[in-house]
């Protein structure tokens, strides 16, 4: 007993002269034909890509020291997404605040500042009275629980009292 084997028929492959005439049927291997028969432009090199970039506009003619700042034209589907995002908007430039502005941020800093002390202190104060109302309430009701538990000791050794002078009037008569 052994593995049945099956048979595999080789694939043909069209050359691609072939393939272009039309004598296959298999898009595949057209589209390998084309690519193989059809030359490939030519690479370009660097220097003739910035040529290119230069012409265009995209890049500028000569390199200054400090680096140029140029525009490329927007494509008309090209469309600005809105505004930007605040921690972009809130870096400050450099030598753009007056005097005057400076002086007013530094104003607004510092006020902002007291204001966070003060209400830091009130906290605190808010903090600590509620701590001690809480501490006086706890002492309040420890000193009604002794008073109680006082109370009912107290009640507890009446009652005994009464019950042995009850004891002793009842032997006393009963002697009689």
């Amino acid at each position: 007993m052994g593995c049945k084997q099956t048979k595999v028929t080789p694939l043909k492959q069209t050359s691609p002269e072939e393939a272009l005439e039309g004598k296959t049927n298999c898009p595949h291997e057209l589209y390998y034909a084309k690519s193989q028969v059809t030359s490939s432009t030519p690479r370009l090199s660097g220097d003739e890509i910035l040529q290119q970039l230069r012409e265009e506009g995209l890049v500028p003619a000569h390199q200054t020291r400090g680096g140029v700042a140029f525009s490329v034209p927007a494509t008309e589907c090209v469309s600005s997404r809105g505004k930007l995002p605040r921690r972009l908007e809130q870096i400050p430039v450099r030598c753009f605040y007056t005097a005057e502005r400076r002086r007013q941020k530094a104003d607004a800093f510092r006020f902002n500042k007291l204001v966070d002390q003060v209400q830091r202190k009130q906290l605190d104060r808010e903090i600590k009275h509620k701590a001690v109302k809480d501490e006086k309430k706890r002492r309040l009701s420890l000193k009604k629980m002794r008073a109680e538990h006082q109370l009912q000791m107290r009640e507890e050794k009446l009652k005994n009292l009464d019950e042995e002078r009850a004891e002793k009037k009842k032997k006393k008569s009963s002697k009689k």
